[in-house]
């Protein structure tokens, strides 16, 4: 039931969150920022995804918590940050904030969803089929021509000693010696 509605339990912590932020803003003298508002919005914006169960709600999720992890949008009413500083030779180079909350809940996300993680992961960075077998054909093709003036006995040590060679570039030579034979 947890994997089942984990992003409605994800989408329940946030929205409980800034609700408290809101309400504590609201009592006390604390300000909300610009990165808060964007925040509410697309909080807003993300549950009316779910609402209508849009396919992709769960990558837009993740991607939305990937913001918040690094504070370009907030849910609560304060900044709380880890912050790393590099200060090499006692110069401020760079910092770089990670806020928990975010990188919490994106952890939980990911973890209660790993294989849909992979797939889509997998299918970023994956080759499209059709290309991969035009790349193949080019290469057998290249191979081709480069064998085709070749005499028989070249063609013949080649297809003898194919662990010395690539796969495609002994189809090619038995391709021509086949040729050769059929003329």
């Amino acid at each position: 039931m947890i994997k089942k509605y984990n992003d409605l339990i994800i989408l329940a912590i946030i929205w409980i969150v800034s609700i408290y932020s809101v309400i504590l803003a609201i009592v006390t003298p604390y300000d909300i920022l610009i990165q808060n508002y964007i925040g509410y919005a697309l909080l807003i914006g993300i549950s009316v995804l779910r609402f209508f169960k849009i396919k992709w709600f769960k990558t837009i999720l993740g991607i939305l918590l990937v913001i918040g992890s690094i504070n370009a949008i907030q849910f609560t009413y304060a900044s709380v940050t880890f912050v790393f500083t590099w200060t090499p030779m006692g110069q401020r180079f760079s910092s770089f904030g990670i806020q928990p909350l975010s990188i919490s809940l994106l952890i939980i996300l990911v973890i209660l969803n790993f294989s849909d993680f992979m797939r889509i992961v997998n299918s970023l960075f994956s080759e499209d089929p059709k290309a991969a077998t035009d790349r193949q054909k080019l290469i057998a093709e290249k191979h081709y021509n480069e064998l085709k003036n070749e005499k028989d006995d070249k063609l013949d040590d080649i297809i003898a000693n194919k662990g010395m060679y690539q796969v495609d570039y002994v189809k090619a030579a038995q391709r021509l010696i086949d040729e050769r034979k059929n003329k």
